[in-house]
C-alpha cells in the first residue's frame, strides 16, 4: 500500500472553505489579507500559488483543523507531529512535475479544500508513479509514501483563485509508538524489543519504508489482533512481512486490570 484515502475527513471542513471564499468574494476590493500568496515557480519542477496555512486562516479554526491532523497521524499512522503545512492554489498552468520528497517525513499529505465535483478545470489530480490518478476530492486527506515519484496534473480552465485547486499539504513526521491504555513507556519498549529479535537482526528481508500496525492487547498482555494501517515498504520480500505481523501478534506485554491500543510504527532502513 503506498498510498490511502480519507474521505469526510475534518467536520470543520466548509468552514474553512468559508474563510477562504470570503476573502476573494470580491477580487476589486484590495484586502490587505488577499497579499499573502507567493508565486512558486521552479522551472521544469513546480508552479503554484502557496502560503503558510496557519498564517492564511484564522487562529482558532486553523489550530482545531492542526490538533486534528496531528492527533489522526499519532493513532492511524504512529507520526506525532507535522511538518508546518502549506496552503496552496493552483489555477491555470499550475502543476508539479514528476519528483519525491525524500528525507521530509516518512509519510506525505494532501488534504483537499476543493470543491471538484463542481470544478471548472481540468486536471489537478495527485499522480502516483505505478498508480491510479486520484482526485482532490473536497474534504479528502491523501496520505502516501513521498519516496515514490508524484505529482499534480496541470491544472487548465481557470485564473480565479476561488475556482482552482486548494489543498492543504506537507509531511507526517517523527514516528515513535502511540497508545491508549496502561502499560508504561518501559512494558512497551521491553514487549516490543524482546518480541523483535529476528527484525532488529536483519534476519527478515522487509526492504525499505514505513509499517504501522494497531495492536490490540489484552489485559493478559497477549495480542489478540494486528491490524496493519500503513505499508510503504518497498524491496522486500511480502513472506518476510507476513511472517513480520505473525511475529507482532506473538509479542507478550505486563499483565494490566484493563487492555492497550497500541499504534507501533516500524521505520526500515
Amino acid at each position: 500500500m503506498q498510498f490511502k484515502t480519507f474521505d469526510t475527513y475534518f467536520p470543520a471542513a466548509k468552514q474553512l472553505r468559508t474563510e477562504f471564499d470570503r476573502r476573494f468574494k470580491n477580487p476589486l476590493q484590495p484586502r490587505a489579507d488577499r497579499f499573502v500568496w507567493d508565486y512558486w515557480h521552479v522551472p521544469g519542477e513546480y508552479t503554484l500559488l502557496r502560503t503558510q496555512a496557519h498564517a492564511f486562516f484564522t487562529r482558532k479554526l486553523y489550530e482545531r483543523f492542526h490538533r486534528h491532523l496531528v492527533e489522526w497521524g499519532r493513532e492511524n499512522l504512529g507520526c506525532h507531529d507535522v511538518s508546518p503545512p502549506w496552503l496552496s492554489c493552483y489555477v491555470e498552468g499550475c502543476r508539479q512535475e514528476r519528483h519525491a520528497d525524500v528525507p521530509h517525513g516518512p509519510l506525505a499529505f494532501v488534504y483537499s479544500l476543493t470543491p471538484w465535483s463542481a470544478r471548472k478545470f481540468s486536471g489537478g489530480e495527485t499522480f502516483l508513479e505505478g498508480h491510479k490518478d486520484v482526485p482532490a476530492k473536497f474534504n479528502r486527506l491523501l496520505v502516501f509514501n513521498p519516496a515514490l515519484p508524484h505529482g499534480v496534473r496541470e491544472v487548465r480552465g481557470t485564473h480565479d483563485p476561488r475556482f482552482g485547486r486548494l489543498v492543504i499539504h506537507g509531511w507526517f513526521v517523527n514516528p515513535r509508538p502511540f497508545w491508549y491504555g496502561p502499560l508504561s513507556v518501559n512494558e512497551i519498549s521491553e514487549g516490543v524489543e524482546t518480541g523483535l529479535g529476528e527484525v532488529l537482526s536483519g534476519k527478515l528481508n522487509l526492504g525499505r519504508g514505513l509499517l504501522s500496525v494497531r495492536l490490540k492487547i489484552a489485559n493478559t498482555g497477549r495480542v489478540n489482533q494486528v491490524q496493519p494501517l500503513v505499508n510503504t515498504l518497498v524491496g522486500g520480500e511480502s513472506r518476510d512481512t507476513r511472517e513480520l505481523l505473525k511475529i507482532l501478534g506473538e509479542l507478550r506485554f505486563s499483565k494490566h486490570r484493563s487492555s492497550t491500543d497500541l499504534t507501533l510504527p516500524l521505520m526500515v532502513e
